[in-house]
């Protein structure tokens, strides 16, 4: 079984373009995408329309839950207006967590036990994302169940970490390759390039293989998007995969 993961579109459209062409050559048995959809200064109800047409097992990730309560955040203020009461709908009916292959497979767009604005693998205590221990890794993976792998996002970061006999990857970000937040400190996520990333992973009869993969598309014109709503950090990001000095 080979499934496709994304996550952190944040209504980049022009990724997302990307990344369903290199899925559709891949095809994959399943696609799972893994929240934070639309939010972002880019074309919020193209990425919507796109991701509503594709049909991928979707979840909801912190950016849904915001825009759904009115959330105060620039992302979902920019983006909530342009959605339709379809695309909200669409939003609202959306599960919070996926168990997939048979339940071997748990989906979450933070972690499993804090929810969808906790790191599950990151420590962001030095200002920058490092991977964390064991000893706090575990508690995090509290709820999967039965499930050997667990798939996370909200980092922004590809990564694929092994604690407890549980297999964890992160896709990375399709929209937004770096950012800026103050909780719970003041931090960094940075990729290191502006590529839209994704993961595959299969099951073979030793384990599950891993695949990340970056894909090139036209970061500029989605640089320009950001810039016309304001967001130069944003657009730095998408031509360096870094965040500009403060």
């Amino acid at each position: 079984m080979r499934i496709a993961v994304l996550s952190d579109v944040h209504g980049n459209r022009i990724a997302l373009d990307a990344v369903a062409a290199h899925l559709r050559k891949a095809a994959p048995d399943v696609v799972v995408n893994l929240g934070d959809l639309v939010s972002g200064p880019f074309d919020p109800a193209g990425c919507a329309d796109l991701l509503m047409s594709l049909g991928y097992e979707t979840i909801a990730g912190n950016h849904e839950r915001q825009l759904l309560e009115g959330g105060a955040g620039f992302s979902d203020a920019f983006a909530r207006p342009r959605l339709t009461n379809a695309h909200l709908d669409w939003i609202a009916k959306l599960p919070t967590t996926l168990t997939l292959a048979g339940g071997e497979v748990f989906a979450c767009h933070g972690s499993p036990a804090g929810g969808d604005l906790e790191y599950l693998l990151e420590n962001v205590a030095s200002g920058r994302a490092a991977l964390d221990t064991e000893e706090a890794i575990l508690p995090r993976l509290a709820g999967i169940g039965d499930a050997r792998v667990v798939l996370c996002g909200h980092t922004h970061i590809p990564r694929v970490a092994y604690v407890g006999g549980i297999l964890m990857v992160n896709p990375g970000s399709v929209g937004m390759p770096a950012y800026r937040d103050d909780t719970p400190v003041p931090h960094v996520m940075e990729s290191g390039a502006p590529h839209a990333r994704y993961a595959l992973i299969e099951k073979l009869p030793s384990g599950w293989a891993v695949e990340l993969r970056a894909v090139p598309f036209d970061f500029e014109v989605a640089a320009r998007q950001a810039e016309a709503a304001d967001r130069h950090a944003v657009a730095y990001s998408l031509r360096t995969g870094r965040m500009p000095a403060t």
